[in-house]
């Protein structure tokens, strides 16, 4: 059993290098392609992939309202993502999109009425002063980018995703409440790239090789990887491993994208990390 665990924690570790290499994968999609466009063709791929994963079985009943509840939030979550990389470095958005695990204790008390204990209150603090000193680099205020601001925006919608998501794996089977997830995130997208997206294709043609990587990888396979990983291993490991996201994310902004940190936002996103580990450790 020992070993399992151990293949588990390495399986989830590989899908979070995979998650923070995927950072790469959306900026340099944004150079060329436009984000609404670049997302409709990623969202799509990763629907083809789990669907063919899920033998095209999806959710009914009750559990599909979540489903389609939790695809539609996703969806606005990716898009904010994907539009605020369009200025927000890949270290910073890795980072500020971590801060998710800080906001759930808050969205579920205010939607679901749960208790928010005072670590929560402590961790949120921490981060509100990691999230300053990587936006500003100790500053001032006025140094936050817009696209850093929307980054921000797009992971309270991807709190909300946890909140849909933690329901709706109670009412479904995880595959298939997944498929069907990024099937309605994908058919929405698509609705969204038609209206505001203008049919704009400029660029696919550069960016289409990081669009399917970033559909197979990053939401396809790294899924499964998630799924096999979180049966296997305890929640509170699994937290950890996968908050090391926005780590690999910082990392390879680095040494891939050649981007610079200063020792200010350094600080900044251990305070981030710090809060995610007090979050998850406490519970």
């Amino acid at each position: 059993m020992k070993s399992k665990k151990y293949i588990a924690d390495f399986v989830l570790f590989i899908a979070s290098m995979i998650w923070g290499l995927g950072y790469i994968f959306q900026k340099i999609g944004n150079e060329t392609t436009a984000p609404l466009t670049f997302n409709c063709l990623r969202y799509l791929i990763a629907a083809l992939v789990l669907a063919y994963i899920a033998r095209f079985r999806y959710p009914k009943g009750e559990g599909l309202k979540y489903t389609m509840l939790s695809g539609a939030v996703m969806i606005v979550a990716g898009n904010m993502q994907q539009i605020g990389m369009q200025t927000a470095s890949i270290g910073n958005a890795s980072f500020i999109t971590a801060i998710y695990i800080v906001l759930v204790p808050f969205l579920s008390g205010l939607i679901l009425h749960r208790k928010v204990k005072p670590h929560h209150y402590l961790a949120a603090l921490i981060s509100l002063v990691g999230l300053y000193l990587i936006t500003t680099g100790g500053k001032g205020l006025e140094r936050i980018s817009k696209g850093d601001l929307i980054v921000f925006i797009g992971s309270i919608f991807w709190a909300l995703q946890i909140l849909c998501v933690d329901k709706a794996v109670k009412l479904c089977d995880p595959v298939s409440f997944t498929a069907g997830e990024f099937l309605t995130a994908a058919a929405l997208q698509v609705v969204i790239w038609l209206t505001l997206g203008r049919h704009d294709t400029t660029g696919l043609e550069h960016s289409w090789p990081y669009a399917l990587a970033s559909g197979v990888l990053v939401l396809g396979i790294a899924f499964i990887m998630q799924s096999y990983g979180q049966k296997n291993t305890s929640e509170t490991e699994a937290s950890i491993i996968m908050g090391l996201e926005s780590v690999f994310g910082a990392l390879f902004g680095v040494i891939i994208y050649h981007e610079q940190l200063g020792s200010i936002q350094l600080i900044g996103m251990a305070l981030i990390f710090a809060s995610v580990l007090l979050v998850v450790l406490k519970e």
